[in-house]
């Protein structure tokens, strides 16, 4: 189950919540950084140790998946997205825009049959095209759901997620 906690942003007070990431109490404290104007994270275990601190990242909202195609000589699905791209492109380090062949995280969402539910590791081809790959063929979608780009701000740490969207955490155990 997901818990939202609403974020109340001041450059002044740290905000701070208590989520439970892997069955374990935590406390993170949002705090604003003065020298590079933007908010950060800062994670600590239950005995008050540090675990983590990283920049405050947003994760776009859910796009609406248009058709899915099954492809049997590839092994993959590919996804096509609603146009026009309510998402932003995804910047590389360079900050210039995702190019395709790109490997990127996406989360499916919302199909039926369930078989198509599910989070993938899929190449960027196009800014309303990607592909994941699926060994066995899933059939026609009854309903097509959304694709997400979930970026966890505590993967690498926690099997837990911890995400940021809508002005709000979202934290799923």
């Amino acid at each position: 189950m997901t818990i939202i906690i609403p974020f109340v942003p001041s450059t002044v007070r740290p905000f701070s919540f208590s989520p439970t990431l892997d069955g374990i109490v935590c406390n993170v404290i949002v705090t604003w950084n003065v020298s590079s104007q933007r908010y950060f994270i800062n994670v600590y275990d239950n005995t008050g140790r540090w675990v983590v601190t990283t920049g405050l990242v947003s994760s776009p909202p859910a796009r609406t998946v248009d058709s899915v195609v099954y492809d049997p000589n590839q092994l993959g699905l590919n996804v096509f997205l609603v146009d026009p791209p309510d998402w932003p492109v995804p910047l590389s380090p360079g900050g210039l825009a995702t190019k395709p062949g790109t490997i990127m995280d996406y989360t499916l969402e919302n199909f039926s049959p369930s078989t198509f539910n599910g989070e993938f590791r899929g190449m960027h081809i196009t800014e309303t095209h990607f592909i994941v790959p699926m060994a066995i063929n899933p059939g026609i979608p009854i309903i097509t759901g959304v694709a997400s780009r979930i970026l966890s701000m505590v993967s690498g740490y926690f099997n837990s997620t911890l995400i940021y969207r809508n002005s709000s955490f979202e934290v799923s155990p």
